[in-house]
């Protein structure tokens, strides 16, 4: 039985950049596709702790950072649990800014495994993959952070959860509809440093993988 269990641990290690590409993903799309739903803030919940699991089978010989994790997994559900059917400033913004540092840790160490990977595989593309929109998740709960200061007039209209989401994204990727638009200055700020950084992004890190898979054949 511990045999199994073994393997199945080894199994889910080794496939822990799809299974956290793939955590990520539903992170984003929960809201989009279920925000009609009675239940769409709990679908979303139970999407962000898929996540943290996720992350904890890919931090698996990160003891500092599995702690982490936990302790964070613990905040987070006393957080929802105290604010369940409410909706407090206060706690809302302490969660958040907890979610900010703690995803921000994470995409140092995503970037490192990524960046120490030592050779171009299957692995390393997802891996870069999952920085990019993790990059993305990061934008997402810092303009969340920003809507919240400033009572829901961070932008040009009343947004929610997926309209950040959309923003944010369409920010990284320097698409910019303009449906959307910041009217803070901070705001405006964080808006300029990610447009900069999903093409720095793409340009950079990208670039010296392509370079490095290229030296290896």
């Amino acid at each position: 039985m511990l045999l199994i269990s073994q393997k199945f641990k080894n199994t889910l290690y080794d496939k822990r950049y799809v299974l956290l590409l793939i955590s990520l993903i539903s992170v984003l799309w929960a809201p989009i596709i279920f925000q009609a739903f009675i239940y769409s803030d709990e679908i979303s919940d139970v999407t962000l702790f898929i996540l943290m699991i996720a992350i904890l089978n890919f931090t698996k010989g990160r003891v500092l950072y599995r702690r982490i994790t936990i302790v964070f997994f613990v905040f987070v559900s006393l957080s929802k649990s105290a604010s369940l059917g409410l909706h407090i400033d206060n706690i809302d913004f302490v969660t958040w800014s907890a979610m900010l540092v703690y995803f921000t840790m994470f995409l140092f160490v995503l970037l490192q495994e990524v960046w120490h990977s030592k050779k171009v595989n299957d692995n390393t593309i997802l891996g870069a993959i999952a920085g990019y929109i993790q990059i993305g998740v990061i934008a997402f709960i810092l303009f969340k952070i920003c809507d919240l200061l400033y009572n829901g007039s961070a932008f040009n209209r009343i947004v929610d959860i997926s309209d950040i989401i959309y923003f944010s994204f369409v920010t990284l990727t320097t698409v910019g509809y303009g449906d959307i638009s910041p009217t803070t200055d901070e705001t405006k700020a964080f808006t300029v440093i990610f447009a900069m950084v999903g093409q720095f992004y793409m340009a950079i890190l990208m670039a010296l993988l392509v370079g490095k898979y290229q030296q290896e054949h």
